[in-house]
Parts: C-alpha cells; structure tokens; sequence
C-alpha cells in the first residue's frame, strides 16, 4: 500500500514538473542582457552572441543601431518596461531585420527611424518552424513615402504562426504590411493606428498557391487627426478558409475604411469571411466589397456592425464569379447604417440578402419600393426588407486582442502516460 502511494506520489510530482514546464515557459535556453554596465552594452553583440532559443533583456536606454536578427527563435524584450528600450535606425537600412524562416519575438520597444529607414521591422518570410511575435511596441515617425511600420515580403510565410498584436503605431506613413501566406495562421489584433494614412493595416495574399490560411484582424483602433486624409484603413484580400475582421474601429477622413476583396481566390471552399461588431465613421466607402466570391463560393457573414456618417455605409463593387452560385452564402445583418448619402450601393446584378438592418430611421432606408422610407438610400439589388425598427445596441461580451493560444504539445503528450499511471496504481 505505501509502495503505491510512493508511486503515485513520484507521478504527481511528474504533473506538476510537466505544468511548470508547459506554462512557465522553463527551458534550457541562455539570457542575454544589454545595457549600461552589462556584459553587453549594445544590442547587436548581443544577437551574434546568442544561440538559437535565447533570450535577450534589453534594459532601459537608447541604442542607435540597425539589428540584424540571424537566430532562429529568439527573444528581444524591453525588461525595465514597454518602451523604455528604445532602437533608433542608424545607417540607410530597415532598424530591425529578421531572416528568412526564423521565428522570433520583439516585445515592448520603441522603435524610431534614423535618418532614412525603409521598415520599423521587416521579415524576409519563408517556411516556418518557430512563431513571429511582435507585440507591445510603439513604432513612430515612419513617415517616409515608401516606410512601413511592419513589413513582411520577399518571400511568402509558409507554415508560420504569424503574430502582431498590441503594438501602437503613430505617424507612419503606412503601417502592417503582410503578404504570401501558405497554410498559416495570422493574428492581426488590438493593435492603435494614430495618423498613418495610407495603409494602417494591409493583410493580402493568404491563399498562396491554394493552401489556405486562418486570420483574425481584431480590435484596432485606426484614426486620423482632424484635417489628415487617408487612403485605406483595413485592407484584406485573398483570403479563403475562415478570416475574422471583428471589432475594428476607424475614424477619420479615409477613402475607405474597410476594403476586403477576391474573398475565395483558389483553394479550399467554401471562404469564409465574417465581419463583425466593427465601427466605421466619417470615411468615404465605410466597408468595401469587391469579388465577394471570386473564384469558388463563398460564406460572407457581415453583422451587427456600425457604419454611421460615411458617404456610403457598404459598396459593392462586384460578387464575383461566383456571386450567384447556390453555394454562396452572402448576408448583410442587424446593422446599424445611418448619416450616408447611400447605406448602401450594390454594383453588381445579383440582389444582395440585406434584411434586419438598421437605416437610421424606423420607416426603413429610402428607395422606391419603400415609399415612405426616410432613412438612408439603398441602391436597388439590395433586400432590405424586414428592416429594423431600432438601432441594436452593443453589448460587452466578447474578447479583445489576440488570442490566449493552445496547449503546450509536450504537456499534452506527457498527460497521456500520467493518466495510464494513475489509473493502474489507483
């Protein structure tokens, strides 16, 4: 009886091991620190230094240096707190340079150009083993024509568990910029965009060569300063599987504030797209649509949404090819559109399912075959009734910012012969 005890004692011990292990992220990798007094008094020796998996600490102060990231998996932090590690670009070059297909994480900086720098971050791409996490930096003043606050190119991210999440962006020229995905995941979320008016956030290509990819564009906060004008404040295209754009909000003088197009490129079918719980205010186009299933059918979901004050709520370039195929499922639902000169324009021949949405008024949207409608015009093409008698009203539920991620595999793996454990010594 004690020696079973003994056991099941040794085996819990095990658990908890396995625990701290998946939870605490325990490893046998080194850390690095860089600041005054420390072995390494900048950066870059720092990154030459390390082995894959490391940790770098980077301690308060400002380092003018342009990095060059070759190690798979590493960890650059600001230790003493977001943004009191600053990295300011020094020669004509990107400040912070990841290679191809390596993982890496860039926790709490303050980025800043020199005197000329294309990109905050650029990323090379390519096939992945390790995640790229960018999160809780502040990028400013990357407002050179061509500059970009995150840059992923070159090649296309294959295999990549792709992360930007609870970065500020202020004065940039352009924003997050990502492109040529092959069977990824991309998380673009709680992200603020202050005044960077010409692509705030661009997500394209997620379907390269047919292998599809999951995104979620959530929560950011996209504005302009009263008197700036902008382009496009979330642009997504390309995109099959199932692409999340949900509560985003853009404010200011855009020519579009959400512009998604070639939902279902090629690939896996159906595409699945919703868009919800968004605000959009004072912009020209508040949601842009164009090729809603571009070249296979397509799910497109788009609900309790806010567009007020926009010249036009939704426009409609074109369905697509497949717009009319009985396999696609295209719903515009429990909106609030009211303030536009048109709620809503339909370009294409296909009526569009746009019932229970709220026209700013509870006559319904003006169009001639609502006589006495005063809300906001719809063009025709569009079902619009039912409509709503009411405004619908947000309520709080609902998560923010990125996702809470998964289980350590290991510790899955180690709960399988723990349990088979317990039960025969049980």
């Amino acid at each position: 009886m004690e020696h079973s005890a003994g056991r099941k004692t040794v085996i819990l011990v095990l658990l908890v091991f396995g625990l701290v292990f998946a939870f605490g992220d325990v490893s046998m990798a080194a850390t690095l620190t860089v600041g005054p007094g420390q072995t390494y008094t900048t950066i870059q020796p720092a990154i030459d230094a390390a082995l894959a998996g490391d940790t770098i600490n980077v301690k308060t102060g400002l380092y003018n240096e342009d990095l060059d990231i070759d190690k798979n998996n590493l960890t650059l932090k600001s230790i003493d707190g977001p943004g009191l590690a600053e990295i300011q670009g020094f020669a004509m070059a990107d400040v912070i340079t990841v290679g191809s297909g390596l993982g890496v994480t860039l926790d709490g900086f303050r980025i800043l150009p020199g005197g000329f720098a294309n990109t905050a971050i650029y990323h090379e791409g390519g096939s992945m083993t390790d995640p790229v996490k960018i999160t809780n930096n502040v990028i400013e003043d990357f407002n050179d024509p061509i500059a970009w606050g995150f840059y992923a190119m070159w090649n296309y991210l294959e295999n990549a568990s792709f992360s930007f999440c609870e970065n500020t962006l202020r004065n940039c020229t352009r924003g997050i910029y990502v492109w040529g995905f092959k069977n990824s995941t991309i998380e673009v979320s709680g992200n603020v965009l202050e005044d960077c008016d010409e692509y705030p956030i661009m997500v394209e290509y997620m379907d390269y060569e047919g292998d599809g990819t999951e995104a979620r564009i959530n929560d950011n906060r996209v504005t302009l300063s009263a008197g700036k004008d902008g382009d496009t404040a979330i642009s997504v295209s390309h995109s099959e599987k199932t692409t999340e754009i949900t509560g985003n909000v853009v404010e200011g003088n855009f020519q579009t504030g959400i512009y998604v197009e070639n939902t279902g490129a090629e690939g896996q079918s159906p595409a699945v797209l919703l868009m919800e719980k968004n605000e959009v205010r004072g912009t020209g186009l508040g949601m842009r649509f164009r090729n809603m299933a571009y070249n296979m059918p397509s799910e497109v979901t788009v609900r309790y949404n806010t567009l007020k004050n926009n010249e036009y709520g939704v426009y409609i370039d074109s369905l697509g090819a497949f717009g009319d195929n009985p396999l696609t499922k295209i719903v515009f639902t429990k909106n609030n559109i009211e303030g536009s000169g048109y709620g809503f324009y339909n370009g294409d021949v296909v009526k569009v399912n746009a019932e229970n949405n709220w026209w700013g008024d509870a006559s319904g949207p003006t169009h001639d075959d609502n006589p006495g409608g005063t809300g906001d015009r719809v063009s025709d093409n569009v079902d619009f009734d039912p409509w709503l008698s009411e405004a619908w009203e947000e309520d709080d539920s609902g998560s923010s910012g990125c996702s809470a991620g998964i289980l350590n595999p290991l510790f899955l793996l180690l709960l399988v012969p723990v349990g088979l454990l317990l039960k025969k010594y049980r």
